[in-house]
């Protein structure tokens, strides 16, 4: 193994997934900045945008962290440490990268759980965001536990793919 993430290529309609997700996140991230750019012409000419023109690129912020997660494991763009597992044998690469697929999923679970528990929450109170046109504050703040949901998935693919390689 000479890249310890080298498990092998994820099967095609994943990277499928992994580069729609990555179009999705650059499209959010286009949109967000046109809209900060006219939002500080805006201001600067005198006029008022009031509070939706910085509070929407912040959610923006999140659904383009959180959906960009997953694409990145599958695309080996997340941080690794291959300095330190390249001196292992290719077992103990296996061995060292499930660990690490199982912590990371099992943090991502945790936050997950409590994601779905915030969002359970906003929807029986019927939380709206008064900035957001009474947009649903579930609707809004749904960006986290898709793109946790989307990052299990991948990981899982990743996990397959390392136990595959012979």
């Amino acid at each position: 193994m000479d890249n310890p993430h080298d498990a092998g290529e994820a099967p095609a309609a994943v990277r499928w997934l992994a580069h729609a997700e990555l179009v999705v996140v650059g499209v959010i991230l286009v949109a967000s900045l046109a809209l900060t750019l006219v939002s500080i012409v805006e201001r600067n000419l005198g006029h008022s945008t009031g509070d939706w023109a910085l509070r929407l690129p912040e959610l923006m912020l999140v659904w383009m962290t959180f959906l960009g997660m997953g694409a990145l494991v599958t695309e080996r763009g997340h941080v690794a440490a291959d300095l330190f597992l390249v001196h292992f044998s290719p077992r103990w690469q296996k061995i060292a990268n499930t660990a690490s697929i199982v912590i990371t999923a099992a943090v991502l679970a945790l936050i997950l759980a409590g994601s779905l528990s915030i969002l359970r929450q906003q929807i029986d109170v019927g939380a709206t965001d008064q900035e957001l046109y009474d947009v649903p504050v579930a609707l809004l703040l749904a960006g986290l536990p898709i793109g946790i949901a989307l990052t299990l998935g991948h990981l899982a693919v990743e996990l397959f793919l390392i136990w595959r390689r012979k």
